[in-house]
């Protein structure tokens, strides 16, 4: 039999592996990062294998993981074919599975994804090694008290957000765009309505603090179409959420009495297997709604507009501060790491906040900076030294902006430092691209894959120029390759990874949608990243990362 598991503690033990420190995504699918953590296989007498997704191949051989060890799926979109070379990767999880399952059955730990079980089951058989429940408590809130939380909050972010950039010419007449009205119980009843859902379980982060206007610490929200109530579900005592209306003998039981009807809506990439076999022991039914809900976030993240253009303008300042100061140690032959770029790069976050007088928590979200000698891989900072060898430095980062532990907005921009001709003259090209060839397609009504189309047919002349310079490979099928990728995305409390600037999304893009633009570029011997912030505004569309230098 092949076990599987997701148990972080035996990922550091016997892997020295740390999901959120050491690979880059999942740190950054906040409601989702179970979806992408590593899953840690075995059978008796054997050594374990971990499974990994190879967009976190440089990450994980950088933590010294033993490459024996490590197999690999889903292949990584990349335009340069040298990296993923001779590496074997599977085409997905359940293929690699099924190979390493060899006909038996796969057993499931409790703490794996439910997502997974969903997949694997369509094609192996697999079972699911039983949880212990505990007794909960339920908590009742007024939605009417939490939309006014939020509505208090963000007429504090306004005041924050129109004295920052009251003195920023290409940002005059976005505070015209602030105070948008609150939809998020009214998005909650269409997605209800849609799916013919009874209620809502919500635990990720995102979801639960969006519901709640508290930040989970591993509570659950109960949401039920109509109500005026939200119910917290706790597995601990104390009176964060008041005094207690009801207690249940596991989570099933209490979901069970509070949703009429019985058919619920659930976070597929964010449960556990475990969580959901509780709620069908208690005899509901369970419908998938992660996309759904990544979706309700992202379509209403306008109505934070003033803490995101307070994350906007505080990552442009500390990325570029940061590699400015980068380049000013390597001209001057002064010894450092990442990390050192990492830490400074922090230190800007406080002192832009800081001299702005910003009342709100801003703090990284998450981090993709490395040197293009370590790797042309994205992921997180580590102690690779920087000197005149160095030939390109990439960072493309983001920061949450948090009150009472809530996020309200987040960023993700990013900026490079070429040290070669031919990078510093591709990475130019790239600012035209973003800012011309994509942002400048953005208006009400354009259709995200259309804008993915406009951006190769923008590229598609300069092709021949990156050939020429050394930037692409000569036979390298561009188009068919980029086609595997977006070229932007919305944002909603986090990278969104369910509305993509991508082929075959047919979203329509409408005044207040807010999101990013990029071209990451990774060949040869740079890994350039090129990406800002956008918004669509009623007036017109807003680069909200572009930085004019005499101004913050």
């Amino acid at each position: 039999m092949l076990h599987i598991s997701a148990n972080l503690d035996t990922l550091a033990e016997k892997f020295g592996l740390h999901p959120h420190k050491s690979l880059l995504f999942s740190a950054i699918r906040l409601d989702s990062h179970p979806l992408v953590t590593p899953l840690i296989a075995s059978r008796d007498g054997a050594d374990p294998t971990i499974l990994v997704r190879q967009q976190e191949q440089g990450n994980v051989l950088s933590a010294g993981v033993p490459a024996e060890r490590i197999r690999f799926y889903a292949p990584w979109v990349t335009i340069d074919p040298r990296p993923i070379a001779d590496v074997v990767v599977a085409q997905s999880l359940t293929s690699l599975v099924e190979e390493l399952a060899d006909g038996d059955t796969v057993l499931l730990d409790g703490d794996v994804v439910y997502s997974h079980q969903l997949t694997l089951t369509e094609s192996l058989t697999v079972s699911v090694e039983p949880t212990s429940t505990s007794p909960v408590r339920v908590h009742s809130l007024s939605t009417s008290d939490i939309v006014d939380r939020f509505t208090d909050w963000r007429r504090r972010g306004a005041d924050a957000a129109t004295q920052l950039i009251a003195d920023v010419p290409h940002l005059r007449g976005l505070t015209e765009d602030l105070g948008a009205a609150d939809t998020r119980y009214a998005g909650l009843e269409s997605i209800a309505a849609e799916r013919g859902i009874d209620g809502l379980v919500l635990i990720a982060p995102p979801n639960f603090s969006e519901v709640t206007g508290l930040s989970g610490n591993g509570d659950v929200a109960v949401w039920v179409p109509g109500s005026d109530r939200v119910f917290v579900v706790t597995t601990t005592g104390g009176t964060r959420y008041g005094d207690s209306i009801g207690e249940y003998v596991s989570l099933g039981e209490a979901v069970a009495a509070l949703v009429p009807g019985g058919r619920i809506g659930i976070e597929e990439e964010f449960i556990s297997v475990g969580l959901a076999a509780q709620l069908v022991d208690a005899g509901l039914d369970l419908t998938s709604t992660s996309i759904d809900l990544a979706h309700w976030r992202d379509i209403r993240d306008h109505e934070d507009l003033p803490f995101q253009v307070i994350a906007a303008r505080t990552t442009v300042y500390a990325i570029e501060e940061a590699l400015a100061w980068a380049e000013r140690e390597i001209e001057a032959g002064t010894k450092f790491t990442e990390l050192d770029i990492y830490r400074h790069y922090v230190e800007f976050i406080d002192k832009f906040t800081s001299e702005h007088s910003i009342e709100f928590d801003v703090e990284p979200y998450f981090t993709n900076l490395h040197s293009s000698n370590r790797m042309l891989f994205p992921g997180p900072p580590t102690d690779f030294p920087i000197n005149g060898d160095t030939t390109c430095i990439q960072l493309d980062a983001g920061v949450k902006v948090t009150i009472d532990g809530v996020v309200v907005a987040t960023s993700d921009m990013a900026r490079s430092l070429p040290r070669t001709p031919a990078a510093k003259e591709a990475y130019a090209f790239f600012f035209t691209v973003v800012r011309e060839g994509i942002i400048g397609q953005l208006r009400p009504g354009v259709v995200c894959e259309d804008v993915h189309e406009g951006t190769l047919q923008f590229l598609a002349p300069h092709l021949p120029r990156m050939i020429e310079i050394g930037m692409l490979g000569e036979e390298t099928d561009f188009n068919t390759i980029y086609r595997r990728r977006n070229v932007g995305h919305l944002m909603g409390k986090q990278e969104s990874f369910a509305n993509e600037l991508r082929p075959g999304y047919k979203h329509a893009l409408d005044v207040g949608s807010y999101g990013a633009a990029e071209i990451p570029w990774r060949y040869g011997d740079v890994a350039i990243g090129t990406e800002d912030l956008w918004f669509i505004g009623r007036n017109r569309t807003y680069n909200l990362t572009q930085r004019d230098r005499t101004h913050a």
